[in-house]
């Protein structure tokens, strides 16, 4: 998906000989970064290999699926190879932390990450004792039986240690070499041609490697650079050691030599370096390297070594060398030299420190803000510095040491609130951090750099016993450090309704986990077949003049260049017919006024993608500009130019009722941001299209087959009958492959009709992210009149949403709907804006709207409650609707999770930690179901077994869908849920259906089922009766010899099913990090109303999943544009951090409310897709509340607390109000 090692959906497994230990050696490695060169020698596996349908399963890929683990299954490989290759690394012997630690580099948007890391704790060598035993994984998957080890290996695993030099057709070479030597003898032979060593080729997924590299040196095999050794006084180690084996080195190290213990804490760090599979290919050379060519990059090993004083041996011959320390190797001309080993020094551990931090935007797999290592040694009276080492990264490219604060502390008593002021002052004055979008503001770099020093003084003092340490700081001296997770999941079930009502793994959950699921870029090619790219613009507000693909058309493979003057039909990749919803023209390719920086505005087609993305690059846009016009991407350029034409009124707003006078009312005013989000689905935008004889067949990554259908025919000028598409899933969408997928299929679709040849279209994450729209970006004011119990006598919230470059996909009526549903708001007044910016226009994404609404006015219920001094729930109680069945859910769910309790511990420890904070909330959530749109679901039952095909309208996005179709329809036949079958959506069996989004695809999918099956066994009735306790082969069989018709086609209209409300509570509790601004959330609870759920196993994965998103969207995850030419600079995996698996809450449980009470619900269920994603700002409340308690130890007064979406560690370390002179011992 990334191609850039940052999201886990390629891991493979990689078996070879150790070059120094001979040994045989297992690693996992991100096959998109591994060159396949470099595969030579070594046995690759993939998922394939470990177990499918036919020859068995593999017992992770069994307890993958069984727990739930899947659900769009796009990841499922990769995290499935990543275990694999953690158990076969530990030879099956594996804690559960070790677990939890592995999933690092692997990225899951649908599932929440909890049944995943239960199902892979469950393989621990030291889970639970009910769980079935390690013992497990040594039973063949194809015999069932204890492995005999007599299957032939996949590979030789004999690597002849002979020179290998290939030579491809551009005259790239690659040579893999054994010997240092070897490396300098090509040298010697390559002139000037540019090079590169290739030891894991991991820095691509920082820097893009260069296109002008000539030659590649693969130097993994060379034994001296993997080797280590002790020598007196120091530790060697090979600059090649991959950074999982220098972690191994260097524990082992410490365990066993006292004066290297400080390398147990250098290994501490070096874990936290981006990923498993990144730090089992990717070396000490190449970090430092990296650090040499780019020197912004900010190298946490370089950092490390510098602050232990390591040597770097730098050979320029094989006789000749220098030793360099890393700030002087981050320095140097590198060219045609090598670094050989990294000498690391005895330190004496008596009276001396050494720590290392970090602060990232996440807890794994992020590069960090900024990093810091410290060394410092005291004389014999233990208080008095003789040595002092103070280095950091992410300041500014060329500052390392803090020089002038290490000589300053050299001499000083250390443990005086003097020293560590005059230490911090000329600190302080040292870091001068240079700010470049989109990394962290300068202010926040310099902030926790300094609080990373004062963290180390309270450890060094601690280390030594200081009994003066305020015992309110003493926390203050370590990093957050994360528990074990676990679970609970809590839901009744009817065995009367089974297979509904009981817990039942996804259908596809083993195909999933084993790579057997097909997805639509996993078709083989076509014979003939092409890859498309987007060509864009990247001039906002200027008109495109002229397009000129002539250089690109003389790449190599480059086919065509097509643009908007050779569509046939309409430049629309919006249905004409659908204005409602969408009332302004998208075109597919921009004809004339660029609207957003990575505009479409053509494709180009070759016979490979990387061709085709290379030559898009190529194209030259010739732009005319008849002014100076700015460019706003964002609500707040829109503002700050006064770009009063670009807020546009909604046709619909609610207006106040008569309102209470009151002369004593308390008034308060306050503002909420919420930015975008990228849906970041592991599956791209995707189409593939094939000219075929009566048309073209389409298998497209899409929600909404009929508006691409639609969008197409106009688009070619054909009829949609001769559009044939296919959708068996799809890899992942919250929305994203709604409408916008249909933009993809139209150009797709184009190159294919226009070059008669099948087109695959697979955007990259920068295309994706550049190009394509994303949830809608908020701002609210609000002012409000309360009385003294905090009811609300008045209320006014005047909110814009960023529509991008259009105003189709209204959310601003969604917002407003949802803003009043739970409480009285006969007072109150809302209005919505829409503003137009120059950005891709946004899109719906789960809960679009609704995300808005509830974190609008719960916000001001917390605002109020602040403002008052009321209890937050009894402001919410004061102010909901009568009658609602929140006012017994609040209560109850209150006592149930023992929140007064929790609340006075959080108190406690509030009052006795000044760097750590700890915060509580809780609210409520009524979430609206509707229904819209029709769609067909056919039952099809094959007489001669009685077995049960089903093909719907609906799209298996993950969320289930199938599963419960297929339960719905087991239970209305009365027959084994094996016997169901569910087929791909085609718009032959399923035309004009409604989109699949708004919670509400499940339900009407089974809804159509049961009455299909109602009328099936209407039909078949007469036989049952008649044969009585005939078996189901045996009654259909008979229907058959009577001419019965087995197959019904039903289709739902929007009038078939009734609105009704979600109910739901969620109580989030966190843990801060004062002195960094990072966070854990210790605990959440969520309770959520499911009626009598169809499915509780894929309902649970719904809500943690939603829920797990929203914490993305309110802590991690952040758009940032530069301002001046419109370009999105968070657009890939190395800038953009959704949450990892030790983001999600440490403590996780789901509780459904299983009244059976909803009786316009299908079988008495309710949806569960998107309503958790509304409770997700919980988080935010009990932040503000662990942040008050900061701010109150600052000194600063009481003051209303402004959060919103993204909540980084920068923006909490800012809020928390920290300052230098605070930074004591007591």
């Amino acid at each position: 998906m990334c191609l850039e090692g940052g999201c886990g959906a390629c891991v493979v497994n990689v078996s070879g000989i150790h070059p120094v230990t001979k040994d045989t050696k297992t690693w996992s490695v991100n096959s998109c970064l591994f060159p396949v060169f470099a595969c030579h020698g070594l046995d690759i596996k993939t998922v394939e290999a470990l177990g499918n349908k036919r020859d068995g399963y593999h017992p992770i890929q069994e307890r993958l699926a069984h727990m739930n683990g899947s659900q769009c299954g796009y990841c499922s490989p990769g995290m499935v190879m990543t275990m694999y290759s953690l158990l076969e690394s530990k030879q099956g012997a594996v804690s559960m932390e070790e677990v939890e630690n592995e999933l690092g580099g692997n990225i899951c948007r649908c599932t929440g990450y909890r049944p995943i890391l239960d199902a892979f704790k469950s393989l621990a060598s030291v889970s639970e004792k009910e769980l079935p035993d390690i013992e497990e994984l040594k039973i063949c998957p194809k015999t069932n039986t204890a492995c005999s080890a007599k299957c032939p290996a996949a590979a030789s695993l004999i690597e002849p240690e002979c020179p290998v030099h290939i030579v491809a057709n551009d005259d790239r070479e690659w040579h893999k070499v054994f010997a240092v030597e070897e490396i300098f003898s090509i040298f010697s032979k390559i002139g000037t041609k540019p090079y590169m060593l290739v030891g894991g080729n991991t820095a691509h997924g920082v820097y893009r490697r260069s296109e002008a590299l000539k030659v590649f040196i693969d130097i993994s095999s060379v034994e001296e650079l993997r080797n280590f050794f002790l020598r007196t006084g120091e530790l060697i180690v090979g600059a090649n050691v991959t950074l999982t084996e220098f972690i191994e080195i260097l524990n082992r190290t410490a365990n066993n030599r006292p004066n290297f213990r400080y390398c147990r804490e250098m290994a501490r760090h070096v874990r936290q370096i981006a990923n498993p599979a990144v730090r089992n290919a990717g070396t000490i050379a190449g970090n430092l390297c990296i650090k040499n060519q780019y020197p912004e990059f900010p190298s946490d090993l370089h950092v490390l070594l510098e602050a232990a004083g390591a040597e770097l041996s730098v050979a320029e011959s094989l006789i000749k060398s220098q030793e360099k320390t890393a700030q002087e190797f981050a320095q140097m001309d590198l060219s045609k030299k090598l670094l050989r080993v990294i000498s690391l020094p005895l330190i004496n551990s008596f009276n001396t420190t050494f720590r290392s931090y970090r602060v990232a935007p996440r807890a794994q797999n992020a590069r960090a803000y900024v990093n810091a290592a410290f060394l410092l040694q005291l004389e014999r009276d233990k208080a008095t510095v003789k040595m002092a080492r103070l280095c950091f990264g992410g300041i500014n490219p060329q500052f390392t040491r803090a020089s002038r604060t290490e000589k300053l502390l050299v001499g000083k008593q250390l443990f005086n609130n003097s020293t560590i002021q005059q230490a911090i002052s000329t600190l302080t004055s040292e870091l001068q951090p240079d700010w470049i979008m989109p990394d962290a503001p300068a202010e926040y770099r310099k902030g926790v750099a300094i609080s990373f020093f004062y963290r180390f003084l309270l450890r060094v003092a601690s280390d030594n016993n200081v009994a003066t340490v305020n015992v309110r700081f003493r926390s203050g001296a370590t990093m957050l450090q994360r528990p074990l997770s676990s679970g609970q999941q809590n839901y009744d079930t009817n065995k009367k309704n089974w297979p509904v009502t009981k817990y039942v793994p996804k259908l596809e959950g083993l195909a999933q986990a084993s790579g057997e699921a097909k997805y639509s870029n996993d078709f083989p090619p076509f014979p003939g077949e092409l890859y498309a790219a987007f060509v864009v613009a990247t001039q906002p507000n200027a008109t495109i003049g002229k397009i000129d693909p002539t250089e690109a058309l003389k790449l190599t493979g480059t086919v065509a260049f097509y643009s908007a003057k050779d569509i046939p039909g309409t430049n629309n990749f919006m249905s004409d017919g659908m204005n409602f919803f969408f009332p302004d023209v998208e075109e597919i390719f921009c004809s004339g006024r660029v609207l957003f920086h990575g505009q479409p505005v053509g494709v180009i087609v070759a016979e490979q993608l990387e061709q085709a993305v290379r030559a898009a690059k190529l194209v030259k846009i010739i732009y005319e500009r008849t002014s100076d016009e700015p460019i706003r991407p964002t609500i707040k350029a829109v503002l700050m130019h006064q770009t009063k034409d670009r807020i546009v009124d909604q046709p619909i707003s609610s207006r106040a009722g008569p309102q209470a006078k009151v002369q004593m009312a308390q008034k308060l005013q306050g503002t909420l941001e919420m930015g975008g989000q990228y849906h970041y689905t592991l599956e791209p935008q995707t189409c593939v299209c094939v000219p075929v004889e009566d048309g073209m067949d389409i298998y497209e990554a899409t929600q909404w087959v009929d508006l691409s259908q639609v969008a197409i025919a106009a688009a070619l000028k054909v009829p949609e009958n001769s559009l044939n598409f296919t959708v068996r899933r799809v890899g992942g969408g919250f929305g994203a492959k709604l409408t916008r997928a249909s933009q993809i299929a139209c150009a797709c679709a184009l190159a294919a009709h226009l070059s008669r040849r099948p087109v695959r279209f697979v955007m990259t994450i920068e295309a994706n992210m550049s190009s394509i729209g994303k949830r809608y970006s908020c701002i609210s004011n609000y002012q409000v009149e309360v009385d003294a119990k905090g009811t609300i006598l008045k209320l006014t919230n005047n909110f814009m949403q960023d529509y991008g470059s259009n105003l189709n996909e209204n959310v601003v009526d969604d917002a407003k709907v949802v803003f009043g549903l739970s409480y009285n708001s006969s007072s109150w007044k809302v209005e919505g804006k829409a503003v137009l910016t120059d950005s891709p226009s946004n899109t719906w994404m789960r809960a679009p709207g609704s995300t808005e609404g509830i974190s609008m006015v719960e916000t001001i219920m917390e605002h109020i409650a602040w403002v008052t001094g009321v209890d937050p729930m009894q402001v919410r109680m004061a102010n909901m609707r009568a009658g609602s069945k929140l006012l017994t859910l609040m209560p109850r769910f209150r006592k149930d999770i023992e929140f007064d309790r929790r609340r006075k511990a959080v108190d406690d420890f509030n009052a006795k930690n000044r760097w750590r904070k700890r915060g509580i909330a809780m609210i409520p959530m009524q979430y609206p179901l509707v229904h819209v749109g029709a769609l067909h679901a056919q039952v099809s039952v094959y007489a001669k077994d009685g077995t049960v095909s089903i093909s719907h309208g609906g799209i298996e996005v993950g969320q289930g869908i199938n599963t419960k179709a297929a339960q719905v329809a087991a239970f209305t036949l009365g027959i084994p849920l094996e016997k169901i079958a569910i087929k791909p959506t085609t718009s032959m069996t399923s035309p004009n259906a409604v989109m699949t989004g708004a919670s509400m695809t499940s339900e009407v999918v089974c809804f159509a089922i049961i009455k299909a099956c109602e009328i099936l066994n209407a039909r078949v009735k007469p036989v049952r009766d008649e044969l009585k306790t005939a078996p189901w082969e045996k009654i259909t069989q008979t229907c058959y010899t009577r001419d019965i018709d087995l197959s019904v086609l039903y289709q739902y209209k929007k009038a078939d099913l009734k609105p009704y409300s979600i109910w739901g509570l969620s109580c989030a509790e966190i843990e801060v990090d004062v002195l960094t601004g990072s966070v854990q959330l210790t605990r959440v609870d969520i309770l959520e109303d499911t009626g009598e759920s169809m499915s509780p196993g894929i309902d649970v994965g719904q809500i943690e999943g939603a829920f797990v998103m929203g914490i993305g969207y309110w802590l991690t995850e952040s758009l940032v544009y530069d301002m001046s030419t419109g370009v999105l600079l968070t657009n890939r995996t190395w800038t953009y951090k959704p949450p990892g698996a030790q983001d999600i809450p440490v403590d996780f449980r789901i509780r459904l409310i299983q009244t059976g009470d909803n009786p316009f619900g299908v079988l008495r269920s309710k949806a569960t897709g998107e309503p958790a994603m509304t409770m997700s700002i919980v988080v935010l409340f009990a932040l503000r509340y662990a942040l008050r308690s900061a701010q109150k130890d600052a000194g600063r007064p009481d003051e209303w607390i402004a959060l919103g979406s993204a909540s980084t560690p920068d923006q909490i370390f800012l809020k928390a109000c920290n300052t230098y002179d605070q930074y004591k011992l007591n």
